[in-house]
C-alpha cells in the first residue's frame, strides 16, 4: 500500500481486532519513533511482561518428586527402597509445587528470546529485553510452534495474558529466519493478503461494538429471497454473511469491508469498483428487503483502506442507499476514529444527530 500504517495505528487496530483495548491499553505505544515491527513488538513485550511481574506471574501446581528427610505428599516405597533411601533416613516423595513454570510463561519467554535476536533492534531495547529475559527465573523456555497456543488453557481473569499471547503469536507467525542461525526478521503483515483482511474486518467490527454501545453491532446470515421446487431449502445457494451489520429500531446499515493494494479495478484505461464487492453488498441488501420496517429501506457501506486517495462516492441503487468509502488508517488515530463515525451518521448524507451516532468517547490515544 502507498500509504503507510504508522506502526502505533497498528497496534491501535489489534487490540481493537483483539478486543483487548483495556488490555492494550497498559502499553504505552505513543512515544515510538522506529517504524520498524521489531521495535514496536519488543516495547509492548516488555511493557507487558513487566507488568505480569508486578503483578504476579500466572502459577500453577506442578508435580515435584524429590529425596526428603521428612515426608511430604506420596512416598515412592520401591523407589527409594532401591536407592536405599530409608537407612540414611530420606525417602523419595512426590507433591504438587506451584510453580511459574507455566506453558503460559514459557511462551513468553521464547518470545522475548526470539525478538533478543532480530538483526536492527534498537540496542535499548535489545538489553532491556536480555534483562527481561533473566528475570523470568524458574521459567524454562519452548520451541515455538502454532499448536502450542491451542494447548493454551487460561483460567480467572487472565485477560492481559490473553492478550499478550496474541502478540507472541502474531510474531511467531511474522517471523522470518535470517541467514544468521537463531536470527529473526518480521515481515510487514500489512501485506499479507489472507490476515490483513481478516483483522481490518475484526477491527471495524469491534471499533462500532466499542464505540456504538446504543447500537446492535452484529454479523449476520441472510436468507436468500428465494424459493424452488428443486432445493426448497435453498441449501445450494452460497451463504449470504455480513461482515457488520449494524441497527437501531429506525435504520439498518451493512458495511462490508474489504483489504486491498488497489482500492478500485482498473481495466482497459478506466478505473471502477470492485464489481464483484458491488454485487455481493447489493444482493444483500436486496435480500434484506423482505423482512420490512427498517430492514425494506437498508442502507450499505463499502469500506476500504486509503491506497493512494480518499473516495467518498454516494449512490441510490433500486432504492438502496450504497456508499463507497475510504479510511485513511496512515492519519492520526483521533482522525481514523472521526472518519468511522462519519461512515455509520454520513453514509446517506445525514448528519450527526441521526440515532446512530455514538456516545461514548475514544478508548485509545495517540
Amino acid at each position: 500500500m502507498e500509504s503507510r500504517i504508522p506502526i502505533q495505528n497498528l497496534y491501535y487496530l489489534l487490540t481493537y481486532a483483539w478486543d483487548c483495548l483495556e488490555e492494550g491499553g497498559l502499553v504505552d505505544v505513543s512515544g515510538i519513533e522506529s517504524s520498524d515491527l521489531a521495535d514496536l513488538y519488543a516495547s509492548v513485550m516488555l511493557s507487558g511482561v513487566r507488568h505480569l511481574l508486578r503483578r504476579g506471574l500466572e502459577q500453577t501446581y506442578v508435580p515435584v518428586e524429590a529425596e526428603l528427610a521428612g515426608v511430604r505428599g506420596r512416598i515412592q516405597v520401591a523407589a527409594s527402597t532401591r536407592r536405599m533411601l530409608p537407612q540414611h533416613g530420606r525417602m523419595l516423595c512426590e507433591y504438587d509445587e506451584l510453580s511459574v513454570d507455566t506453558l503460559p510463561n514459557r511462551i513468553l519467554l521464547a518470545t522475548v528470546r526470539r525478538l533478543i535476536e532480530a538483526p536492527g533492534l534498537d540496542r535499548r531495547l535489545h538489553d532491556e529485553l536480555r534483562a527481561l529475559s533473566r528475570s523470568l527465573g524458574g521459567v524454562r523456555s519452548v520451541h515455538l510452534h502454532k499448536q502450542l497456543f491451542r494447548m493454551v488453557q487460561l483460567h480467572g481473569n487472565n485477560g492481559f495474558y490473553r492478550f499478550l499471547l496474541n502478540l507472541c503469536e502474531l510474531i511467531l507467525d511474522t517471523s522470518l529466519s535470517t541467514e544468521e542461525e537463531g536470527q529473526y526478521r518480521f515481515r510487514e503483515f500489512v501485506r499479507d493478503p489472507k490476515r490483513m483482511p481478516a483483522l481490518f474486518e475484526a477491527f471495524v467490527y469491534n471499533f462500532y461494538r466499542r464505540e456504538c454501545p446504543e447500537v446492535d453491532v452484529r454479523s449476520e446470515c441472510i436468507r436468500w429471497a428465494a424459493t424452488s421446487e428443486d432445493d426448497p431449502d435453498l441449501s445450494f445457494l452460497p451463504r449470504m454473511q455480513t461482515d457488520i451489520s449494524l441497527r437501531t429500531p429506525g435504520r439498518t446499515l451493512i458495511i462490508d469491508t474489504k483489504f486491498y493494494q488497489q482500492t478500485l479495478q482498473k481495466r482497459f484505461g478506466s478505473e471502477s469498483v470492485h464489481s464483484a464487492n458491488l454485487y455481493q453488498l447489493y444482493s444483500y441488501l436486496r435480500n434484506l428487503e423482505p423482512r420490512g420496517g427498517a430492514d425494506a429501506m437498508v442502507e450499505g457501506v463499502l469500506l476500504y483502506p486509503v491506497v493512494d486517495r480518499a473516495l467518498r462516492l454516494r449512490y441510490v441503487i433500486g432504492g438502496h442507499a450504497l456508499t463507497v468509502q475510504t479510511v485513511n488508517l496512515a492519519a492520526s488515530w483521533w482522525e481514523i476514529r472521526e472518519e468511522l463515525l462519519g461512515v455509520v451518521v454520513e453514509s446517506n448524507g445525514l448528519n450527526r444527530s441521526h440515532d446512530l451516532l455514538p456516545t461514548s468517547g475514544p478508548r485509545m490515544s495517540s
